[in-house]
């Protein structure tokens, strides 16, 4: 569609209108000439003086497109005047009436320099010390609160800190004075869609932690927040005005159906992810890590394909993580007819492309009003929203029923057969003869499978810009194809959307997970390692030079611990992690109460997924867990593979780690499923059990409490049991190693798992199972004569085992679950050579 030009100006006015606040805050300068024009009276005085700093910024400091320069003046006025427009004025009523409506209700109280002289001291509290389901009830203002800070991924800033929230009034100034340096380096030559893309990251950085009101109202929506959710509302608001030719809307909360919230949700993500033939060759690896982000950038695809088709630009996104989105969009003819034929479209490519294993429902029958974006009213559109979509999830791909069936068996086939790696598509000879060449392989292999392989899997690590264009190396949906390039294009205009992984503040920080274990120089240059990356090499023929990707089998390596007299011990496996937050769904609907606001709403999904996508992804490149591969991190989860006791250690402060981001509140909980492996065994199988055991976890109640616990050799425990056992693992693991001191030895260990075993059937059931209620005296005995008899040292190591084996009937809590630390102790100390 041609590009709207008044439609951008009405998009940037909003986006900007209150940048006014941080400038003011900042103590910056302000058009001291336009108070009579841009300020409303309140109560005899001019309020609202950001209005004033906002039209500054805009007229005299940012540097916009080439196409808007001319409307440089104009844009800062709609801009400034949003809390003084003219009703007659159909730009300026739609910015006004924006902002009052991502608040969630009308702004009566005043915020400038005389009445609020605390509004530079004050600072956001955090979003998740709100939510109360059972467990937590939230006091405003609340115990924790965000320091002014740049947004950075890997920064323990983005974790809320305890205590009043209050803060240096003499902060805000630096923070502005950088903000003012990256703001007037931004592109102007870039196209307009490029340009807000920039715009909106240069934003989300600076004033993530900012508060939007902090003078009258709970400090606990940012400025980045409220002003992108304005500018979506400003958005859809403008283009239902223009299209239904109704003039200016009315500032008062109309009747109107004016709204659209679109909800999609990308369904079969796990087994399109993992459903692959154990027997696919050595491109696997790459195919696994290319999967998760083939996804990621389709379901990218597919809302930019809905932009173009409209229109419209990225502030309609009020959800966009973890293949989930919900969009706000205008109630207009035009776009009710677009979203037949888009939805039509999208279920037909799916249908093609995927043979309806991975589908993405989308769902449009929620209409709102300007009076339903209020918090009283926003929350039950929010459930009629998603009730609708889980009701489309069960129709999937229901608009190509005329189409015929959706074959299972035997469908695409030609001469040389289906693919060998997925077994969706038939085998392309011109791929199959490349990748053969390529990977040194004999297999069958598709067109797309080839190009995940080749062109994402095996570039991702390397490449720094992912570029969405009408073409490239990776055809997504709707004629949008995918390249990674180690630069930008230098033909812009035909670009989509750009993100970088790289510092380059012309284009979005890019959250696709690439992180992949690679040999280290330190790795080569060892001894015991050498030989062990020699040994693989010879039988894989995998390379082991410094900087190649790890194989999952060298990965299980990394499980392996040194020895002073055996080089390294302990068996190679490998584990796999599967983790997500508890009660999503209750959380945003009911979490807020009659708080919830689209502002809000944004904020909780914004967050998580910067917890998801964005520092425990960075906290995986710590040394600790530099041998972790992510498989896919966003949303609201992960799945990640690893050395199995690495593994374990992440599970654990992956738990201690988001309890702290949501502000320790006991109603925001995670559960686990973790599965040690050889790593031999199928991703596909493993996947499907490590998902059982997260559902077991989800299953778990104790105390009358369910769910926040972890599941490990199909054990569901709470997370401080968990962590309590592997410490025990830990205490067993170091008593072997001190073998001298201690008398402990692996084959102890093997006896202590036979008591243990022993006493389970004796618990079950004493009368079938009397033989086995010898376990105490078989122990004691044993400690007596392998441990106790060695004197001075092991003191601490004797008290644990009598207070492991203490006499008593009934259930032993230390005995119950002792097979977890012996596991953990008996696989680091296992002789495997």
């Amino acid at each position: 569609m041609p590009e709207n030009k008044e439609l951008q100006k009405i998009i940037l006015s909003a986006l900007l209108h209150d940048i006014g606040k941080f400038a003011q805050r900042a103590r910056h300068h302000y058009s001291k000439d336009l108070e009579s024009d841009y300020l409303p009276s309140y109560k005899g005085q001019s309020s609202h003086w950001h209005g004033l700093y906002t039209d500054y910024f805009i007229d005299y400091e940012l540097p916009l497109p080439d196409g808007l320069v001319a409307a440089k003046s104009e844009i800062a006025r709609l801009a400034a005047i949003h809390h003084n427009p003219h009703q007659d004025n159909c730009m300026e009523m739609c910015v006004a009436i924006a902002d009052r409506l991502s608040a969630g209700t009308d702004r009566i109280k005043t915020e400038d320099s005389e009445a609020a002289s605390h509004f530079r001291e004050s600072r956001l509290i955090s979003i998740f010390n709100e939510i109360e389901l059972v467990d937590h009830e939230f006091k405003p203002p609340g115990q924790y609160f965000y320091h002014l800070n740049k947004l950075d991924p890997a920064s323990n800033h983005i974790f809320p800190e305890t205590g009043k929230p209050v803060g240096d009034a003499d902060e805000y100034a630096p923070l502005f004075e950088d903000f003012l340096m990256e703001a007037q380096q931004l592109d102007k030559q870039l196209p307009f869609h490029l340009y807000l893309e920039s715009l909106i990251a240069l934003l989300e950085k600076y004033l993530w932690a900012v508060p939007s009101s902090a003078y009258g109202t709970l400090a606990d929506i940012s400025l980045f927040d409220h002003s992108f959710t304005t500018a979506g509302i400003a958005q859809a608001l403008f283009v239902y005005q223009q299209e239904a030719k109704n003039g200016a809307p009315p500032l008062e909360k109309d009747s109107e159906e004016k709204f659209i919230l679109l909800n999609g949700d990308l369904s079969g993500i796990q087994k399109y992810i993992f459903d692959i033939n154990k027997n696919s060759g050595k491109g696997l690896a790459k195919l696994l890590r290319a999967r998760s982000a083939y996804l990621q950038t389709l379901t990218r695809s597919i809302i930019l394909s809905f932009q173009q088709r409209t229109g419209l630009y990225s502030v309609h996104r009020l959800i966009d993580s973890g293949g989930k989105f919900m969009l706000l969009l205008p109630n207009t003819r035009r776009i009710r007819q677009e979203l037949e034929a888009f939805n039509l479209d999208l279920q037909t490519y799916f249908r093609q492309h995927m043979k309806g294993l991975l589908t993405l429902p989308l769902t449009w029958d929620i209409r709102i009003t300007q009076q339903d974006i209020t918090q009283k009213n926003f929350r039950t559109k929010l459930d009629e929203a998603n009730d609708a979509l889980d009701h489309a999830k069960l129709k999937k791909l229901n608009a190509t029923f005329g189409q015929g069936p959706v074959e299972e068996n035997g469908y695409d086939e030609r001469e040389g057969g289906n693919c060998r790696y997925c077994g969706i598509h038939a085998a392309d000879p011109e791929a199959t003869q490349k990748i053969n060449q390529e990977e040194e392989t004999d297999i069958e292999i598709c067109y797309a499978c080839y190009q995940q392989i080749v062109h994402i899997g095996a570039n991702l690590p390397k490449r720094s810009y992912v570029v969405y264009s009408d073409h490239g190396e990776v055809p997504l949906f709707d004629n949008i194809c995918l390249s990674l390039e180690d630069s930008p294009p230098k033909q812009l205009e035909q670009c989509l959307y750009i993100e970088t992984f790289e510092t380059d503040n012309r284009f979005p920080l890019s959250r696709i997970a690439r992180r992949t274990p690679v040999i280290t120089g330190e790795e080569i240059a060892d001894k015991d390692w050498s030989e062990i990356i020699k040994e693989h090499a010879d039988h894989e023929d995998t390379y082991f030079d410094a900087g190649d990707t790890k194989t999952f089998s060298l990965i299980a390596e990394k499980s392996r611990k040194p020895s002073s007299d055996e080089g390294l011990t302990g068996r190679p496996l490998l584990g796999f992690l599967k983790a997500d937050v508890d009660n999503l769904g209750f959380i945003f609907s009911l979490g807020l109460g009659d708080r919830l606001s689209v502002s809000r709403l944004a904020n909780l999904s914004r967050m998580l997924d910067l917890f998801f996508s964005g520092y425990l992804v960075e906290l995986i490149k710590n040394e600790r867990f530099q041998d972790i591969y992510v498989v896919f991190a966003g949303g609201d989860d992960l799945f990640l593979i690893g050395p199995w006791n690495t593994i374990i250690a992440f599970a654990i402060e992956l738990r201690e780690k988001f309890a702290d981001f949501c502000a320790q509140n006991p109603d925001i909980t995670i559960s686990a499923g973790i599965l040690p492996a050889k790593p031999r065994m199928p991703v596909r199988k493993a996947a499907e059990q490590v998902e059982t055991q997260l559902e077991d976890a989800k299953k778990f109640e104790r105390g009358g409490r369910g769910k926040d616990a972890v599941c490990f050799l199909e054990q569901p425990l709470e997370w401080e049991k968990f962590k309590e056992l592997i410490n025990l693992g830990e205490k067993f693991d170091k008593a072997v190693t001190e073998k001298e001191r201690t008398g402990f030895s692996n084959a102890f260990l093997y006896r202590m798992f036979t008591y243990h075993k022993m006493y389970k059937r004796f618990n079950a059931d004493s009368v079938k199972n009397l033989k086995s209620g010898v376990y105490l005296s078989h122990a004691h005995y044993d400690i007596a004569r392998n441990i106790r008899r060695i004197k001075g040292g092991n003191e601490e190591e004797l008290a644990l085992l009598y207070d492991i084996f203490s006499v008593g009937m009934g259930e032993n809590p230390s005995l119950e679950n002792l097979h977890i630390p012996l596991f953990y102790a008996m696989n680091l100390n296992r002789k495997t050579r």
